[in-house]
């Protein structure tokens, strides 16, 4: 076993994120990501991102791919890579992108939940669509329920996510149903499908720890919005989050909202150092619940104001700010949500139910 593995789940802490971390002390490796039966391998040296390997194949655009893995789990195994030096760009290009990718498709997920499933035309024939563009007219004339969103995507030559885009505006429009089993007939197309490309990865590869013992498990997400045509497939759900903070950690204050809720401040812990990326995933963990439970009490126009301030504390967490980023996020929320004219009710909802993440069992 390689020396310093890290490891955890895509759901408690975003890749983009640990990525981050690691790339910040330098470190060599390699990023093994597994999501059901796809993996993927991303190479650092020296901290700088060189290479990827997914089953899409090689370099930035086979990297992108990974975008698409929110349940996904990782481990980094720090050793030498030997492997040619396929991306270029800087580390923040390819993880802003990648982090813009994941947020696309957290929106598209909603209506488009896997590219495994079958998109097929709701119009009866002779129907003609209406208010739909071009590129959306040509993907329904694909969406005949025998090719599945992946399928599609290779058929018109395009990124899996731009598919996925166009395909959630002919969902929300009525226009398409997704189907969890291949049927009707082939469409009439031009280019022939492509053959399943081969897989870079051997048949028999290490089985990916799973979710390492210092990781809490993470949040469940919110309640889904898919209709019945579109809820064929059955999604997987995370284990219902324990309250708390990681056990072993210095525990955070029970007052949030700008002594909302009184109490005496607790002296400030000892912030974690950018040589230690366990308990900086743990602090990471702990701001992505705190998000969710604030997205939880507040209504979706304030979800942004939430995703921009977790981002902030994410960097300060990086920067080796520690558990007061943590802190600081609550406030900044409770904060955030008066400054946005809430009303009382509201915010006392939000306030408790932070308080909630940082009481005692």
């Amino acid at each position: 076993m390689s020396q310093g593995v890290i490891q955890g789940s895509m759901r408690e802490a975003p890749l983009p994120d640990i990525i981050q971390l690691v790339s910040q002390g330098g470190k060599s490796g390699c990023f093994h990501v597994q999501q059901d039966a796809s993996r993927a391998r991303i190479y650092l040296r020296d901290g700088r991102i060189i290479h990827a390997v997914t089953p899409a194949g090689e370099g930035f655009e086979a990297l992108m791919d990974v975008a698409l893995w929110l349940d996904g789990s990782y481990r980094f195994e720090e050793t030498v890579p030997d492997v040619p030096t396929t991306i270029t760009k800087s580390n923040a290009s390819i993880l802003m992108e990648l982090g813009r990718r994941m947020d696309e498709w957290r929106v598209i997920s909603q209506k488009v939940p896997s590219v495994d499933l079958y998109p097929a035309s709701t119009l009866l024939p002779g129907d003609a669509p209406q208010g739909i563009n071009p590129r959306e007219a040509k993907l329904l004339a694909l969406a005949t329920g025998y090719f599945n969103v992946a399928e599609i995507a290779e058929v018109l030559k395009k990124p899996v996510l731009s598919v996925a885009k166009d395909l959630y505006g002919l969902v929300m429009s009525g226009h398409v149903a997704l189907k969890g089993l291949r049927s009707g007939k082939p469409p009439k197309i031009d280019v022939p499908v492509p053959p399943p490309a081969a897989s870079p990865f051997p048949e028999a590869g290490p089985e990916l720890v799973p979710v390492s013992a210092f990781l809490g498990a993470a949040p469940a997400p919110a309640p889904s919005e898919l209709g019945e045509d579109t809820a064929i497939v059955p999604l997987r759900r995370p284990a219902p989050q324990a309250q708390g903070f990681p056990e072993g950690d210095e525990p955070l204050p029970v007052t949030v909202g700008g002594g909302i809720a009184g109490g005496t401040p607790p002296v400030a812990p000892k912030p974690a150092s950018a040589d230690d990326p366990q308990r900086m995933v743990k602090l990471m963990n702990f701001t992505h619940r705190i998000a969710q439970a604030a997205k939880h009490a507040l209504p979706e126009p304030h979800h942004e104001m939430v995703n921009r301030l977790q981002a902030k504390a994410t960097q300060q967490i990086i920067s080796g700010e520690g558990p007061e980023a943590v802190k600081g996020l609550a406030l900044a929320i409770s904060r955030g949500a008066v400054d946005a004219g809430c009303d009382a009710d509201l915010v006392r909802t939000l306030n408790t139910q932070l308080k909630a993440l940082f009481s005692p069992k």
